[in-house]
């Protein structure tokens, strides 16, 4: 498989996976708009990587990084399986963002 539709689809699924955190704490004044912004980034730079923006392929690894973190953060609140899936997701994606060739490929359009 090429990398460009599995770091497309990584960034297009956890898009909705914020998107449906936000769905459901619909009515809370801070964490409604925050998980729609998160979000909406993630949807960003799925976009920014199909059609090969330098800047947002060099960048996204570092959401990926974020993403991580924040994943392992949550592992240590509370173990739970989208906590799980978050950071496995971002170790994954981390791991293939961090080769060269393949971010290389990724900004050819």
């Amino acid at each position: 498989m090429r990398p460009k539709p599995l770091i497309v689809s990584f960034f297009v699924l956890l898009a909705f996976f914020f998107y449906g955190i936000a769905a459901m704490s619909f009515g809370e004044r801070y964490n409604f708009p925050g998980y729609v912004v998160v979000g909406s980034i993630h949807l960003l730079f799925a976009y920014g990587v199909r059609v090969g923006h330098e800047t947002i392929v060099d960048l996204a690894a570092y959401i990926a990084l974020l993403d991580l973190l924040f994943g392992l953060l949550w592992v240590m609140v509370g173990l739970s399986l989208p906590a799980v899936t978050l950071t496995l997701l971002s170790a994954l994606i981390l791991f293939v963002l961090m080769d060269e060739e393949v971010r290389t490929e990724l900004k050819m359009p």
